[in-house]
């Protein structure tokens, strides 16, 4: 004798001998067997292609069952995951907005060059000085202002220059626009004072934390000329530069 179930249908009727494909076709009306119903043999599971080649023995068993859809399992997880943590993503939601306040400003500092500046005469195959205390730039922070400044004197023409002069220095230095004294860098030890020439054509002042006027000023220089005519200048182009810095 095999038993045939479907879902709470059960009979045991003697169908040894027939296949699985047999008996789903007797059962298919009688128990509603649709045809998506899997088949399973003393609980193992049948491929559908197989049925019509398994042979019944006696006290086989035979179940039909649809399998179940995953979704409504995953949906009762996550709306349980849901509720443990407190309704994370719950609908709506709530929100604010603020306008941040910024205040505008002019530049942080402005630079002005000397229209008097320094001059001297240049004579070939010489060794000659340039006098200075003459001022170059005038550095002037915005009101307010407390930063710390760099600023970085370059000669523009080295190539040019390097035509008329073997050798070229001016020695450099940062003063209070006020008093005339020199200013020390911030956190160093020495005097503000730097060498630009044809081997160093770029030089760093530094002085920080301050809403002083500083002045760039050529404390002296000289020069060692070439042979004349030499096709190139004796007027140095200087560019200053002065931008924030964190040294």
């Amino acid at each position: 004798m095999v038993e045939i179930r479907y879902g709470e249908q059960i009979e045991v009727t003697d169908l040894a001998g027939q296949t699985i494909g047999e008996a789903r076709e007797h059962y298919k009306a009688a128990f509603g067997i649709p045809d998506k119903a899997k088949a399973k043999l003393n609980g193992s599971k049948v491929k559908s292609s197989a049925e019509i080649d398994t042979v019944l023995n006696d006290d086989d068993q035979v179940t039909f069952a649809v399998a179940r859809s995953r979704t409504p399992f995953l949906i009762g997880a996550l709306l349980l995951a849901l509720a443990a943590t407190g309704g994370i993503f719950a609908f709506g939601f709530t929100n604010a907005n603020l306008t941040l306040s910024a205040t505008t400003h002019t530049d942080f500092v402005s630079v002005t060059a000397n229209t008097d500046g320094l001059s001297w005469d240049v004579w070939g195959i010489f060794k000659g000085s340039i006098f200075g205390d003459k001022d170059l730039f005038y550095i002037q922070p915005a009101s307010g202002w407390t930063g710390d400044l760099v600023t970085t004197v370059s000669l523009g023409n080295v190539g040019e220059l390097a035509k008329t002069y073997r050798a070229f220095a001016l020695e450099l230095e940062l003063i209070n626009t006020n008093d005339g004294v020199t200013v020390l860098p911030l956190g160093l030890n020495q005097n503000q004072v730097v060498l630009l020439s044809l081997d160093y054509p770029s030089v760093n002042l530094f002085y920080g934390g301050s809403t002083t006027n500083m002045t760039v000023r050529v404390k002296n220089g000289y020069y060692v000329a070439t042979h004349f005519p030499a096709g190139g200048t004796a007027s140095p182009s200087i560019y200053c530069d002065v931008a924030q810095s964190d040294f």
